[in-house]
């Protein structure tokens, strides 16, 4: 008996000198089946080589480890074998190219480096690299300028910054890699591709796309002829000029010395990576992907690339998954069902012959996330408690305003946690961390280093020249910093450090004062040591606004939750009482330390080829699941491929929230996700908080 399944061993054995596509579903033993098929191409033919192109050099780096050893068996079970360095191996693994797009087309150019007018030294620029290039190049041309400024200034904006610069860069990627090639031949855009790129920002409109395409389209062009003067090149730039060599079939005697192309991943793929693979590929050519898995449009991907060459060729289904259990992905099944891409290569997914759990499939409503978050610890613990280990369990989230309350209460619970969110992380953010400092002033107005952390946001001007000759007359006084700028010895400074330090003053002044009468809670208390910095004004005028805007939103939620908590344990607490407590307890969750070995917080988009035994998944509400940016068909078919996704990473058990309030929507009213009629999904438990 095979070790392989029908529907894996018929791509296999697939010609190798004809096209393949294999649609590959979640769990359905994809890689295993493309080593399978690269091990029987290389082994029936005694020359040429493989090209295996993948969506990500860890993937790259993966496959060639797994082929390497699936190919040359090391004799570690048998003492008398000899030396494994000795033996003559079985397949040379030179005879395999493996990498990504930009790795492998990036190789070639090397080599034909000064054919397109590069030498073979140059060096490939980073994201920030790049955009300090087309910040450059926007600067050199008045003309430039003048139109980012007219596209990209918002009325609070003062003048062009990094924001506006980004987003110029940003959108001339996003351009590249939405377009056909044609299209970046001659610069001029179908409206299918205006559209994708009127979707990547709200500064661009139906009414300025074609002026914004035309600009960055200029800034790219160009980009290119300065990366010819430094010897440079972008990760963007080597798309094209790859298309530009095959083009120009500089590549002939490359395409000669391979026998077929294996592309994973098919489903992501930009036209201009299309283009390059039909040209170096030809007929010999095996695609694997699965458009239900398509998650990255916002990076150019196009799902239906993979229906075009499915429409050439014979289509191969792996439909057995090997993860999870039937009801599950029954759920699964449902959902993508509601698709019409992809609709005419798809096939419903089955539980492997090796895989007997049912799954377990549920849905709960909570009145908010509080209780939400609870339940999910006691669901955890239950589940330790059936010998569940750490690593077995994930909770997915749609985007990081889902994350704070579910990342503080595991932190009070003592349960390990592997964020992979990292800087996402509302605990760790600009807003949580100035807040913090605010209030550690108030706390304790000793803590110098906490003032330092706050005395100049917003900016005042007081810098280390200032602070250091404020420490000199407090030094002289014997008095911590902040004690000697609220006590009446400040008199002692000159008229330009008084008028510096006036508005920190005035404010803690009246802070104090309240919080001796005990008038204000935390939540008003914060809200007044914003408004008199003129905080809250300060950040909307900063780049990532829309993200500080958010970040208020959830702080507002976060303190008010830790109030009402204190006050049911507390009896008649001060507000010092109250600052005190959340200082130390947010401090802590701050500064947890990430454990690999914990239970998986992690946004569904980088889940993707990941699986736990048992997951959650929270936020499945209208407003978040799908997003509230839903403009047509396309948008919301995109939406169900990302739930696809979540559903399809649990094995024996999947458990989805929705939330009728959530601390990062404040006041707003939440529905459950149009997604749960589309999935058959009844609720099963109702949680009140």
């Amino acid at each position: 008996m095979s070790k392989y399944n029908k529907g894996q061993q018929a791509l296999i054995d697939a010609p190798a000198d004809h096209k393949a596509i294999g649609v590959a579903g979640a769990g359905t033993g994809k890689t295993t089946t493309i080593l399978a098929r690269t091990k029987r191409i290389l082994t029936e033919n005694k020359t040429g080589n493989v090209l295996l192109i993948t969506f990500t050099r860890a993937a790259a780096n993966d496959m060639k480890t797994r082929l390497d050893l699936e190919l040359n068996p090391r004799p570690f079970d048998d003492p008398a074998a000899l030396p494994f360095q000795d033996e003559a191996p079985f397949i040379d693994m030179r005879r395999i190219m493996s990498g990504t797009f930009h790795s492998v087309i990036g190789t070639f150019i090397r080599r034909y480096a000064v054919d397109v007018g590069l030498s073979p030294n140059f060096s490939v620029i980073d994201e920030n690299s790049t955009k300090i290039m087309y910040r450059n190049l926007v600067e050199a041309n008045p003309l430039y300028v003048n139109f980012l400024t007219k596209w990209a200034m918002q009325p609070n904006d003062k003048k062009l910054g990094k924001k506006h610069f980004d987003l110029a860069a940003n959108t001339a990627s996003m351009l590249v890699n939405a377009a056909t090639p044609s299209e970046l031949m001659d610069g001029h855009f179908s409206d299918a591709t205006l559209y994708q790129l009127s979707k990547t920002h709200r500064t661009i409109t139906e009414e300025n796309v074609g002026e914004v395409a035309e600009f960055v389209y200029k800034l790219f062009k160009e980009s290119i002829a300065d990366g010819k003067r430094t010897n440079t090149i972008t990760y963007d730039q080597i798309l094209f000029i790859g298309y530009l060599m095959a083009q120009a079939d500089m590549l002939a005697n490359e395409r000669q010395a391979f026998i077929h192309t294996i592309v994973d991943e098919y489903q992501d793929t930009n036209p201009l990576q299309d283009a390059f693979i039909r040209y170096f590929a030809g007929e010999r050519l095996t695609i694997v992907g699965d458009v239900d898995q398509s998650i990255y449009g916002f990076r150019g991907g196009r799902p239906t690339l993979i229906l075009d060459h499915a429409k050439e060729a014979q289509v191969y289904n792996l439909t057995m998954n090997y993860r999870s259990g039937q009801d599950i992905l029954n759920t699964a099944n449902r959902i993508i069902s509601h698709n019409k891409i992809g609709s005419t290569i798809r096939k419903d997914l089955e539980a492997g012959r090796d895989n007997p759990h049912p799954g377990i499939v549920d849905l709960t409503i909570a009145t908010d996330d509080r209780a939400e978050t609870a339940q999910i610890i006691r669901d955890i613990q239950e589940l330790r408690s059936h010998g569940a280990e750490w690593p077995d369990i994930a909770i997915l989230i749609r985007s990081r305003m889902t994350l704070p309350e579910i990342s503080r209460e595991l932190t009070r619970a003592k349960i390990p946690v592997f964020d992979t969110t990292k800087y996402a992380d509302f605990m760790k953010s600009d807003v949580m961390v100035d807040t913090l400092n605010f209030l550690k002033v108030f706390v304790n107005p000793k803590d110098i280093y906490a003032f330092m952390g706050v005395i100049d946001r917003p900016k005042q001007g007081i810098g280390p020249a200032t602070l250091a000759k404020l420490q000199e007359y407090a030094d002289k006084k014997q008095m911590s910093l902040v004690e000697y700028l609220l006590s009446k010895d400040v008199k002692d400074l000159t008229p330009a450090l008084k008028k510096k330090i006036e508005k920190f003053v005035k404010t803690y002044e009246s802070v104090f004062e309240a919080q001796e009468n005990n008038h204000i809670d935390l939540e008003h208390l914060v809200g007044y040591i914003f408004k008199s910095f003129g905080y809250e004004e300060w950040l909307m005028g900063l780049q990532n606004s829309d993200r500080y805007k958010r970040d208020l939103i959830t702080l507002k939620g976060v303190i008010k939750n830790f109030e009402e908590d204190f006050h049911k344990t507390h009896k008649n607490p001060t507000l010092f009482d109250v600052a005190n407590a959340f200082v130390f307890d947010m401090s802590s969750v701050a500064v947890r330390e990430e454990d690999k070995n914990g239970v998986c917080i992690t946004t569904v988009h980088n889940a993707k080829g990941l699986e736990w035994k048992y997951v959650f998944l929270i936020g499945f509400e209208q407003e978040n699941f799908p997003g509230t940016q839903i403009v047509d068909d396309e948008d919301m078919e995109s939406e169900r491929r990302l739930a696809y996704v979540a559903f399809t990473r649990a094995k024996d058990m999947l458990r989805i929230f929705a939330s009728q309030n959530r601390i990062c929507y404040g006041d707003q009213k939440l529905t459950p996700s149009s997604f749960i009629t589309e999935a058959d999904l009844a609720p099963g438990r109702f949680l009140k908080s």
